[in-house]
């Protein structure tokens, strides 16, 4: 397929997606880049022409598919622009940074049939997909918990995207970052709905204006309890940690492609297979073999409304100091 790259200056295009495209012998036709001054960033990326004029790349090229980032605070306005060209997307969470106003957009990819795939990535891990796949085994689910610490959040400032530092146009911190990978699983693997979250953050470890860690709690409408953790307080590197207590079984640990699960009936189980190493070649692999076959993405636009509600009131409990109740919707 040929294959235009929006937003080329993100940081997920040239450490994920670019390898994962080329690995995978699909057509990069064209770079874009509307913000100022970012262009620059993609030199040497991938042999192509660049725009910074996405109208002019669209009508000059003629993609297939678009692979679509912005500064958070932007990508509402991107997909919608997408939607409204018919143009089938993919697109990085958090898709923006007020779920009201992206819910319209995704209300009409779904009527229109516009495929608009969102990269939750972390419903490609193994111990989350062997999860699902069992999930009416589950039964009730008692506890779930996700952390995901981060290093210094400097390094955006180096890779060219120090909008990641600024509130008002990343949404936040850690939280906008990372936690709707978070919010997602609490959805994908335990609760249709959230109907109370409960949040708080902590700041000064990097003299950044965004929070340095945030740790939310979301409460399912039969009792569910989903904890998140998430932080750009590591040295460096990553860390992770996933469990889930359900009334059937029992998992935990580290390691999310390779994690023993517990019965409580006494037998264990592993699931194995994709790690964090794997989980952004199998997304894009997925996204564009489910595009070619007609099918809907593992997660779409809907799935991020959902997800961005709860971020939201995430960041309002955070800010307010009280929990924040949500209606049905």
């Amino acid at each position: 397929m040929r294959i235009a790259i929006l937003g080329a200056s993100h940081w997920h295009v040239r450490l994920m997606y670019v390898e994962a495209l080329q690995n995978l012998g699909e057509e990069i036709v064209a770079l874009g880049e509307c913000l100022p001054g970012k262009l620059a960033l993609t030199d040497g990326l991938v042999d192509c022409p660049s725009y910074t004029d996405y109208d002019k790349l669209i009508a000059e090229q003629k993609p297939d598919f678009v692979f679509a980032h912005a500064p958070h605070a932007d990508m509402t306005a991107l997909a919608d622009w997408l939607v409204e060209r018919r143009l089938p997307f993919h697109m990085e969470k958090p898709m923006g940074v007020d779920w009201r106003k992206l819910e319209p957009v995704a209300t009409m990819a779904r009527t229109e049939g516009v495929f608009g795939s969102v990269a939750l990535v972390s419903r490609y891990y193994a111990v989350v997909q062997w999860l699902r796949e069992r999930r009416e085994q589950i039964g009730r689910v008692n506890h779930y918990y996700y952390r995901l610490f981060a290093g210094d959040p400097g390094r955006y400032r180096e890779w060219g995207v120090e909008w990641m530092l600024d509130p008002a146009r990343a949404g936040a911190g850690p939280l906008f970052n990372f936690g709707p990978h978070v919010v997602d699983l609490f959805f994908y693997l335990c609760a249709d709905q959230v109907t109370e979250v409960s949040a708080h953050w902590t700041r000064g470890l990097h003299g950044e204006p965004i929070e340095d860690l945030c740790s939310l709690t979301m409460v399912g409408p039969e009792g569910e309890i989903g904890v998140g953790e998430v932080s750009y307080s590591m040295p460096e590197g990553y860390e992770r940690y996933f469990s889930l207590d359900s009334a059937a079984l029992h998992c935990g640990g580290p390691e999310m492609g390779d994690m023993t699960v517990y019965w409580r009936d006494g037998r264990n189980e592993r699931a194995a297979g994709n790690t964090a190493d794997d989980v952004y070649f199998s997304y894009t692999q997925d996204t564009l073999e489910r595009f070619r076959a007609g099918q809907p993405p593992v997660a779409w636009m809907d799935d991020m409304v959902k997800t961005l509600r709860v971020i939201c009131a995430a960041r309002e409990s955070a800010q307010t100091g009280q929990p924040v109740h949500i209606g049905g919707h």
